[in-house]
């Protein structure tokens, strides 16, 4: 099939509006585009050719001339996850999630959940929109160049508490801390100029948010 050599599903929704600037830097020729709904009115409009189609036409989308996946009108599930969906069970395991924040409140955090959904499922998720770009990060090492290039780095703790919280590379490291859900104390760091940011977390699942995208050095 020949969307199996494309290593990357990018998934469109229906918020133009929350669209990051630069976005066809973000775009590679390579990367299948999947577009939920609305989101092919969106892709062509960013002048991209949309690979498959998922929804049920009430957003303004269109199945015509694309491989489908067709809902009903009343259904359990959202039309981005079905995109999610369509993209693992297509192999994808790198997802970029595109327009699908800044509107309704519901679909906004259901989205956010979607990432969690796509780590369950053994792939990767990246959401990003026009100020953050978000990951879903189980217990584990990572390593976080700043590129594209973002002022905070922030980690949001999803369980109770998740612990040994290590990260270095920042203008305010924390070593084997314990994050409690609904404490700030992770919020607003910054990686320093010319490092990499390396987060290990020993136990719970937090999302690790960059905001505020900065130009790239020249």
């Amino acid at each position: 099939m020949g969307e199996s050599r494309k290593k990357r599903a990018v998934l469109i929704g229906a918020s133009s509006h929350s669209l990051p600037p630069g976005l066809a830097e973000e775009i590679h020729p390579d990367d299948f585009i999947i577009c939920a709904d609305g989101g092919r009115d969106v892709a062509e409009q960013l002048g991209l050719r949309p690979d498959w189609y998922v929804g049920d036409n009430d957003s303004g989308g269109r199945p015509e001339g694309l491989p489908a996946t067709l809902l009903p009108s009343e259904k359990d599930v959202s039309d981005m996850e079905m995109a999610v969906d369509q993209a693992l069970r297509l192999g994808y395991r790198e997802l970029l999630l595109l327009g699908c924040t800044g509107g309704r409140g519901d679909h906004h955090l259901a989205n956010l959940g979607l990432l969690e959904q796509i780590d369950q499922r053994g792939g990767h998720g990246i959401l990003m929109d026009r100020t953050n770009e978000v990951r879903f990060l189980g217990p584990g090492s990572y390593r976080m160049e700043n590129r594209p290039k973002y002022h905070y780095l922030g980690l949001i703790p999803l369980d109770a508490t998740v612990t040994g919280v290590t990260i270095t590379g920042v203008r305010y490291p924390l070593n084997q801390f314990t994050l409690c859900r609904g404490s700030t104390r992770s919020v607003s760091n910054e990686i320093l100029p010319g490092a990499t940011a390396e987060i290990t977390v020993q136990t719970g699942h937090v999302y690790l948010i960059r905001s505020q995208p900065e130009p790239m050095d020249p």
